[in-house]
């Protein structure tokens, strides 16, 4: 029903945001995913949106692009998973990361984020690693691109995840900290990481 939303950004927190249309506010749901890469709060702003409907919900979620949309409703089309889980797993993985992991089976990852359980994650293995591929057809294959870390850098990311940061935190993290020097011991990496956080 909806393809877009523009308009002015009145409120912006990490799970949903509120654009101004000339006098109406519409309330769009995002992941952190998008809200890392949205402007400032006052800044004009255009989002792909979906319109979840059931009997006593009408409700927006915004995306970045087209393909975190696509993303979005592929895992929709899981059974067990609905809106709610679906922004979950956008925000703990981008949409380029979910695909990657999804393409190489590595079901490890998706289990690390909140909501993901072992069956979750195989079931998402087998019912779009096909979906996925075609998804990116005519694009740079994602397996091509190096979004995967390092085993060093993965214990790091399980690590700060089992202290309480997101995966989101704990990726920024990691990056700033191999920045300065490339660490390849789990331990410094960490201490690294934790300081930058």
């Amino acid at each position: 029903m909806y393809e877009y939303i523009s308009g002015i950004l009145d409120t912006k927190r990490p799970t949903e945001i509120i654009i101004d249309v000339n006098g109406v506010g519409y309330h769009l749901k995002i992941s952190l995913s998008t809200y890392k890469n949205i402007p400032d709060v006052g800044s004009r702003i255009k989002l792909k949106c979906y319109l979840h409907v059931r009997e006593d919900v009408l409700q927006l979620y915004g995306f970045n692009d087209d393909k975190e949309r696509d993303v979005f409703l592929s895992l929709l089309s899981i059974s067990g998973i609905g809106p709610k889980l679906a922004q979950t797993i956008l925000s703990g993985l981008s949409s380029q990361e979910l695909i990657h992991a999804i393409q190489v089976g590595d079901e490890k990852t998706l289990n690390a984020i909140s909501g993901v359980g072992k069956k979750t994650a195989q079931r998402l293995v087998v019912e779009l690693q096909d979906k996925f591929g075609k998804l990116e057809a005519g694009e740079t294959q994602v397996a091509q691109v190096k979004v995967a870390y390092n085993g060093v850098e993965q214990e790091t990311v399980l690590a700060l995840m089992s202290l309480g940061y997101n995966r989101v935190a704990a990726n920024r993290a990691i990056e700033k900290a191999q920045k300065t020097e490339k660490i390849n011991v789990v331990e410094d990496l960490l201490k690294q990481a934790l300081q930058v956080i």
